[in-house]
């Protein structure tokens, strides 16, 4: 129940963000909530928040053939996720997910559009013209990741303190 209630919440999350307090162009709270909820709850959950989030929110937003790319895209950077361990991991996975995101969905474009030729330049020219969009994905998952895992390894830490009666007295600093 409690991992069920989590995993409503980070979907709520990104799917907020995509469909209300856009972070700015491919700025994903996707990757984010996914890849947490793998790291804290398991593979299946971090694999169904991604799925989840990127249903509902396409069901509003649209999309077209290339759901195929990013939608397993998000599924196979969330079953990676169980294998990060700590913050300065998480951000070097966050950018390893979004290079892997850039690289992968720009080759669907490339296969499956009609933007650029089906030839090895055409899919240069792809992975080119995709490389403004891969700056800002990259360097908010980096921070949102390893942000989002300082975070909770805050509260967890205070969260312990509660729960083992230890006591802050007005001036004093528990040490993390």
């Amino acid at each position: 129940m409690k991992n069920l209630f989590i995993s409503l919440v980070l979907i709520t999350i990104a799917i907020g963000e995509r469909l209300w307090f856009d972070l700015g162009p491919n700025v994903e709270l996707v990757m984010t909530a996914s890849v947490l909820a793998s790291i804290y709850l398991g593979r299946r959950w971090g694999v169904g928040v991604a799925l989840v989030s990127l249903m509902i929110s396409d069901f509003f937003l649209g999309n077209s053939l290339i759901m195929i790319f990013t939608w397993s895209a998000f599924a196979l950077i969330a079953f990676g996720g169980k294998m990060i361990k700590g913050p300065l991991m998480g951000a070097g996975y966050g950018l390893a997910g979004a290079l892997f995101f850039y690289f992968y969905t720009n080759f669907g474009v490339w296969l499956i559009g009609n933007l650029y030729p089906h030839t090895f330049s055409g899919l240069i020219q792809s992975y080119v013209m995709g490389l403004p969009f891969l700056r800002l994905h990259a360097v908010g998952s980096v921070l949102l990741l390893s942000g989002s895992m300082v975070l909770i390894e805050i509260v967890n830490k205070l969260i312990s303190l509660k729960s083992s009666g230890t006591r802050c007295d007005s001036g004093t600093v528990p040490q993390l």
